[in-house]
């Protein structure tokens, strides 16, 4: 009995020590453009030492609702690998009054493995998706960047693309991102709606405060409520 009562005690610890390293932020946000707000982002950040999970939830809202609805969803899980965020499934829905649109990318071993859309792409592909090592989902991208990471190699299920630090950037609680290596997997042209982005945060932080988005040359804020 007493030896059964130090097994349940040392596994009552091990359970408190694992809960220990587990931290989970869910974040609220406004997004602005042109000085009005046009809807909210939810940031919902799970992970241990060694996974993560990121959910990300995108809604219109206040009177430009009424002309624009949307609605998006992005979801991320991985594994952590010195210090390093790794994915291993990423999926995305977005939907407007006209349209809807579901993806899934699956990673292995730090490389592209598959690619499912819906509805599916009538095009065929500009490059081979297989031959891509290094790239990960625009949220793990995020994340590495949050982690003070220079650079980081992206595919999103329509395009390809690195976002990387502008020389000029040199704060430590903003820095500016710009696009480099775009390329669109399902069309010949190079055309690129997003032009840079903008991270506040505080150190060591993986929850941002804003985020500046430059997508069509028109700038949208995600602001922390």
């Amino acid at each position: 009995m007493k030896l059964l009562f130090k097994l349940f005690f040392f596994l009552f610890l091990l359970f408190l020590s694992s809960l220990s390293h587990a931290e989970n932020h869910n974040v609220k946000y406004k997004i602005i453009t042109s000085g009005i707000t046009i809807g909210g982002l939810s940031w919902d950040l799970s992970f241990t030492d060694d996974s993560y999970q990121l959910k990300i939830e995108l809604n219109s809202g206040g009177l430009a609702s009424y002309l624009y609805n949307f609605n998006g969803f992005y979801l991320v899980s991985g594994k952590i690998i010195n210090n390093d965020f790794v994915p291993s499934n990423y999926s995305q829905k977005w939907k407007t009054k006209n349209k809807k649109s579901n993806v899934e990318i699956v990673f292995k071993n730090k490389k592209f493995l598959s690619l499912k859309q819906t509805p599916p792409e009538k095009e065929y592909a500009r490059i081979n998706l297989l031959e891509l090592t290094g790239y990960t989902d625009p949220l793990t991208s995020f994340l590495k960047l949050l982690r003070n990471k220079t650079e980081s190699k992206t595919i999103d299920g329509r395009r390809v693309y690195q976002v990387s630090l502008n020389e000029n950037s040199k704060d430590d609680i903003k820095k500016t991102y710009i696009i480099k290596n775009y390329k669109n997997i399902w069309a010949d042209h190079k055309r690129n709606g997003l032009e840079k982005i903008t991270i506040f945060s505080l150190e060591n932080s993986l929850v941002p405060e804003k985020i500046y988005i430059v997508f069509k040359s028109r700038l949208y804020k995600i602001v922390k409520i």
